[in-house]
């Protein structure tokens, strides 16, 4: 699978941290697949006590274009 960035998305990588691994891993086996808001879809994963967000479109049978990454403050239980 292709996966493309936009500079938001990049830009907020880098200022939350995540890494193009952790992308990949939560799009290939996400947790859950939650609607957006304009037809983009949002995979969700826990990594440890942090949940990381990818919003994403699917462009073409084989590549996704990703919008944003998420990544809220840590879940306490």
């Amino acid at each position: 699978m292709q996966i493309i960035y936009t500079r938001h998305a990049r830009q907020r990588m880098q200022q939350r941290g995540v890494t193009t691994a952790e992308v990949e891993e939560t799009l290939e086996f996400p947790d859950e697949i939650r609607p957006g808001d304009n037809g983009e879809e949002i995979a969700v994963k826990q990594f440890g006590n942090r949940e990381l967000r990818i919003v994403f479109a699917t462009t073409t049978p084989d590549a996704v274009l990703i919008y944003t990454v998420i990544k809220p403050k840590i879940k306490y239980r």
